[in-house]
């Protein structure tokens, strides 16, 4: 009997050319993904039944396929686009979260020659969720500056969304043991990078500032950064000493999940006044508004469910 994927049995996925209930989606432990870590993902998410920034994301996804030379992956940009709009056609999903994954496949030999595996694609899309609980969303969450250091991006390119996160592992123990849910890591040199599947803002002196060196590029920080202009906010990309993160006036995460997202507070210490402020709540309903807007939202082929 298969066993329960963990959300519930819910959502649609494809692997091995064929697509299924996620709950049946399996990857031989022989997958240098599954023993390396050897892999690139991305993850897109569909609002009021539309993709948002699909372009932006296909974009960074072809980039790490080819950083990661998966060069026998055997789908071009149009047919993971097209794989994406049926996994959420079949999975009939107006709100959803679709992540879309590249391995290196298994080698042909026990000497695991990379240069022979045949790369594996899958997708799957779920019902959407976000990195943080409801009453977070709303009120803000509870973060901590980890003493566990990034990967250094000489070693791992964070630029590749990836799976290869016991750094993050290490330093979200460290955030259950202190009580909080979340953390935030620094580099070797003490300034702030990324937590595990976000990046990080801070508001200090009307200047909006986030880390230009070791994180993801994500594209909810794009969309900030974009957000910021129109509103003549002075935003920069730039180096984030601790000190600063914990002395700003407003801070808040960003995901695909989740969107723009308060923080409260840091090592327990609140930021400003332990409330969401009031430049986090206009950015985030100013990129609410954008699924709306067709530059930014690509309706979701729901007649490819009636294909299949």
């Amino acid at each position: 009997m298969a066993q329960d994927s963990g959300y519930g049995g819910a959502g649609m996925g494809f692997i091995d050319g064929a697509y299924m209930p996620v709950s049946e989606m399996r990857l031989p432990i022989t997958d240098m993904g599954f023993q390396l870590g050897d892999m690139c993902y991305d993850a897109i998410h569909v609002h009021k039944g539309s993709f948002f920034r699909l372009k932006d994301h296909l974009d960074r996804w072809e980039n790490s396929v080819s950083e990661r030379r998966y060069t026998s992956l055997g789908y071009d940009r149009e047919q993971v686009a097209e794989i994406l709009h049926g996994c959420v056609a079949r999975g009939n999903l107006r709100e959803s979260m679709i992540t879309f994954v590249a391995t290196r496949g298994s080698p042909s030999t026990a000497h695991k020659d990379l240069r022979t595996c045949n790369n594996r694609f899958m997708v799957w899309a779920l019902p959407y969720y976000k990195v943080v609980s409801d009453e977070e969303l709303s009120e803000g969450s509870d973060i901590v500056i980890a003493n566990t250091i990034r990967i250094p991006p000489e070693a791992v390119d964070p630029h590749v969304k990836n799976f290869g996160r016991l750094d993050f592992v290490r330093a979200l123990f460290e955030a259950y043991d202190r009580d909080a849910r979340y953390a935030v890591l620094l580099d070797r040199n003490d300034n702030v990078t990324e937590g595990r599947g976000w990046n990080i803002f801070a508001l200090t002196g009307g200047v909006l500032l986030s880390p230009d060196s070791g994180v993801l590029e994500g594209i909810t920080r794009k969309t900030v950064v974009e957000l910021s202009a129109r509103l003549n906010i002075d935003c920069r990309l730039t180096r984030m000493p601790a000190k600063t993160l914990r002395e700003a006036d407003e801070v808040f995460i960003t995901s695909t999940a989740g969107g723009i997202m308060p923080v409260r507070s840091i090592d327990g210490e609140p930021v400003g006044d332990g409330s969401p402020g009031p430049v986090t709540t206009r950015l985030n309903d100013l990129y609410w508004q954008l699924h709306s807007d067709p530059a930014y939202a690509t309706p979701v082929r729901y007649e490819l469910a009636k294909m299949a």
